[in-house]
């Protein structure tokens, strides 16, 4: 790890940093005002829940989609017309928010409409990112465009909180309409280079077989999205116990939020030392370290029964689950061939995504019987565990990447 600020004269990737910082923002005050739209609308946390649960399944059941769509399509006019749709539906949701009758099904439909949506600009903007920056700065990419998330989400709800306070609910749902719009001007200003269409014409049944078969058939990848599977199931459970264990420890409503304020600010530490320090070379092990001490640090909240250390150690969680989301991602980016991005990253969000619902729901069950805190050391012992036994695969420990025909071509 080095300091490097090059990536700071890179005006494209400026230009398309400041266009994610806009829609992260404008979707944190989203959610917090559609939120409370719903429930004044309504009455029923049902609703809420089951809008949240269309947009998520609808993203899940589309993204091997998605992921063929990028692969066959300019990136960058992907993102592009999936900011302009996602604006539009927006407003629509505001102008029936004014009818008389609140159609609850228009409202899941445009949920569902957002999450085939949102199964295509993911891996577009992934796309996106790694045609503007060399490969050693993918850390240094990642790491800025979380300072913009964490950021986001912890200014956005308190600008929706407070738009919503003074009766201003569908002004703060247009900002995000707003966001996505100046996003688009953005993103049109910023070279991408030269779109060159890397698949043949076949079926789109077979361009799904040849993302799977890269999956499966590429042991770096299918392992580490398999490790990943496991360790985004302790990091799920582990944050779903977080409010009962502020309750079980007495720590009341204000100890939850100093240890969500706590994860938070840990990340944007975190973002900030990457943004300045670049990995050159980021290799598997690095993310399985960086996971094993993540596994350790929810054993030890698992143990603790005091306040303040509760927040110091979701301080370090947030830290390093931050350097995770930096260090993983740009290790498969590095090693996919451009030409089959969008299916094989499709496959990995799939798979190492899929266990979180999964995860939680079990987490949920069993502190029915037994307290939060032996979520956390449960969800500690099994990303330690999942870490360790991977760590042990000599193709995975010893992994060199090797130059590619793109790389030298670059």
């Amino acid at each position: 790890m080095k300091g490097n600020l090059e990536i700071f004269k890179n005006r494209n990737f400026l230009l398309y940093w400041v266009s994610a910082w806009f829609t992260s923002l404008g979707d944190s005050i989203f959610i917090i005002a559609l939120t409370w739209l719903l429930v004044e609308k309504t009455g029923s946390p049902l609703v809420v829940g089951t809008y949240l649960f269309v947009v998520g399944i609808t993203k899940l059941l589309f993204i091997i989609i998605g992921g063929i769509i990028t692969d066959r399509f300019d990136a960058k006019h992907l993102l592009i017309y999936s900011n302009i749709i996602r604006a539009v539906l927006i407003l629509i949701l505001v102008g029936i928010s004014f009818t008389d009758h609140f159609y609850i099904w228009v409202v899941y439909m445009i949920g569902a409409i957002f999450g085939m949506v949102d199964s295509v600009a993911e891996p577009a903007a992934i796309t996106c990112r790694t045609r503007i920056v060399k490969k050693e700065q993918y850390t240094q990419s990642m790491s800025l465009l979380m300072i913009a998330s964490n950021v986001s989400v912890v200014v956005g709800p308190m600008i929706g909180a407070g738009l919503v306070a003074i009766g201003n609910t569908q002004i703060a749902i247009l900002i995000n309409a707003l966001t996505f719009i100046l996003s688009v001007f953005l993103l049109g200003s910023v070279s991408f280079g030269k779109f060159t269409k890397e698949t043949s014409n076949t079926s789109m049944l077979k361009e799904v077989k040849e993302g799977f078969q890269y999956f499966i058939q590429t042991p770096i990848i299918l392992t580490m999205a398999t490790f990943a599977f496991f360790a985004n199931a302790a990091v799920g459970a582990a944050l779903l116990s977080i409010p009962f264990l502020a309750k079980e420890m007495g720590f009341g409503v204000e100890g939850f939020g100093l240890m969500n304020t706590a994860i938070g600010a840990g990340s944007v530490i975190g973002a900030f030392v990457f943004s300045v320090w670049s990995i050159k070379h980021p290799k598997p092990y690095m993310t399985l370290l960086t996971c094993f001490l993540q596994g350790i640090v929810i054993l030890l909240i698992g143990f603790t029964h005091n306040l303040w250390l509760c927040i110091i150690l979701f301080a370090l969680l947030g830290m390093h689950e931050m350097a995770v989301n930096v260090i993983a991602p740009s290790v498969n980016h590095t090693i996919i061939p451009r030409k089959l991005f969008g299916r094989v990253i499709s496959v990995m969000i799939l798979v190492m995504s899929g266990s979180v619902p999964i995860s939680q729901a079990v987490a949920g069950w069993a502190m029915e019987w037994t307290g939060p805190g032996a979520i956390f050391i449960g969800g500690g012992l099994l990303e330690m565990l999942a870490a360790a036994v991977v760590f042990c695969l000599p193709f995975v420990r010893k992994y060199e990447m090797k130059p590619s025909s793109e790389d030298i071509a670059t």
